[in-house]
């Protein structure tokens, strides 16, 4: 008479590496999961706001009716900011790089780090938001005005900024447009490049003077290539910073005020 086989049991060193191993899957698609849900409540709330935006911006070239010729006549509102500043009244403007992701509320507070994990709805979010050195005047009439924001993952908030890294990128993404409460504002790239956290870059509270004109000179100078645009001491800029994968360097773009 045959004898049965005894199934063997696996060994119980074995069987804990198994559990572990299926215990540490089953977290990492947790945290994936979040993520993810995490990344797709912040762009879908920013989507939501564009409802917020009437006109598309001029195209580059075109200037607004009364841009630059000197005259107090008030500018069509293209983006509902007053609307915006009833749901947040930390709403100063709204920025936008047309033919790009970035198109986003321009939030302000004296808290440089609240809206690094916040956004427009005051929500808990990796994404944050799109803000203004909290140093800087919300109307943008300092010389230097600094723009805050991250680079994700998933492609939102500032990311787009390290595609400047190739010229023909500037060349079909010229323009950055501001919208204030007095109207929109266009702003030409004159400068790209990567940068350590803690350059002079975001040096602030200039006047038009000499060592003005010294820090744009330097700042175009550390481009990563010749953008064909001039600035003197008379030009309004601002700059636009986000992080770099290593987290310890920044990514910089810097455009003077064209109206």
């Amino acid at each position: 008479m045959e004898k049965k086989r005894k199934k063997k049991k696996m060994p119980v060193p074995l069987l804990i590496v198994l559990c572990v191993c299926v215990a540490a899957l089953g977290v990492s698609i947790w945290q994936l999961s979040n993520i993810f849900l995490e990344y797709k409540a912040g762009t879908d709330e920013y989507e939501d706001l564009q409802q917020f935006v009437l006109e598309e911006v001029p195209e580059d070239g075109e200037t607004e009716e009364n841009a630059g010729d000197g005259t107090e006549e008030e500018r069509v509102q293209r983006v509902a900011l007053s609307e915006l500043q009833a749901q947040n009244p930390d709403t100063v403007g709204w920025i936008e790089i047309p033919g790009t992701t970035i198109s986003y509320p321009l939030m302000q507070t004296g808290d440089d780090s609240y809206y690094l994990n916040h956004t427009f709805s005051n929500k808990v979010n990796s994404a944050g938001s799109i803000f203004v050195e909290t140093l800087n005047s919300s109307d943008f009439t300092d010389l230097h005005t600094i723009i805050y924001g991250h680079n994700m993952k998933n492609g939102s908030m500032f990311a787009g900024l390290k595609n400047y890294a190739s010229p023909s990128y500037l060349v079909a993404h010229p323009t950055v447009y501001i919208d204030l409460a007095d109207g929109t504002h266009a702003y030409q790239i004159f400068s790209v490049y990567e940068s350590p956290s803690e350059s002079d870059s975001y040096t602030i509270g200039f006047a038009p003077d000499e060592q003005y004109k010294e820090f744009l000179q330097t700042l175009k100078g550390r481009s990563a290539y010749d953008t064909g645009v001039t600035v003197t001491k008379d030009d309004y800029i601002i700059t636009l910073s986000t992080c770099t994968k290593s987290g310890e360097h920044r990514y910089l773009v810097h455009a003077k005020k064209i109206y």
